[in-house]
């Protein structure tokens, strides 16, 4: 993925419960549950059946820690694949800053190098809405992302943006993988209804 994705979403569904369409990105390391670590970076509401919703997937991305229970927060930063980044503290007080390359050219790197209590959290954001996190970064330790260029869909009966998916009322844990490699405009639709379950597709990509 080397340019934003412009996304239109079509229900093209029988499901009359006004389902709640949820999106999210994985960290593809060894490690990550998205059932308990998933984050959904996106929720759409509301789009009856032939209706329709328009959103970009933007490639900038950002970083940024907290500490102190999430009550304290560094400014966001741009951050890149193969960059690395520390959390730090200088005259100012506690900060983030790059800090040269990554260890896995496929990898953003975040260290935490201040001493605080149950340590940093560290997340990843695009087009402002968190899309992934690592809580419990100790000092001397690094959070490691590993992003490819993919989304993935699904449906719940009750979630919001931000939310943690395993505190989410899911209605499946069977996703929907979409690559976005190479593509700048896409339309995924939801097909099926309540007899014959329920299934997004892609329309049309280019």
């Amino acid at each position: 993925m080397s340019s934003n994705v412009k996304i239109t979403y079509v229900n093209k569904s029988m499901n009359r419960d006004l389902p709640k369409i949820f999106l999210f990105i994985k960290n593809e390391i060894p490690t990550f549950d998205c059932l308990k670590d998933g984050i959904a970076w996106k929720v759409i509401n509301d789009v009856g059946r032939e209706s329709s919703c328009n959103f970009t997937f933007p490639i900038d991305t950002e970083v940024c820690a907290s500490w102190d229970k999430g009550t304290c927060i560094t400014k966001k930063i741009p951050s890149d694949i193969g960059g690395k980044y520390s959390v730090l503290k200088d005259d100012s007080g506690i900060t983030i800053i790059p800090d040269g390359s990554a260890g896995n050219v496929r990898s953003i790197d975040v260290s935490n190098d201040v001493h605080v209590e149950n340590g940093i959290s560290v997340d990843l954001f695009k087009d402002g809405r968190k899309m992934v996190s690592k809580n419990i970064v100790g000092y001397g330790q690094k959070a490691t992302f590993v992003l490819h260029p993919k989304l993935y869909w699904g449906i719940a009966s009750e979630i919001q943006e931000g939310d943690q998916l395993s505190s989410a009322v899911l209605n499946s844990d069977n996703f929907f993988e979409q690559n976005l490699e190479g593509v700048s405009n896409v339309t995924v639709a939801l097909y099926g209804n309540a007899e014959e379950g329920y299934q997004f597709k892609i329309e049309s990509q280019s």
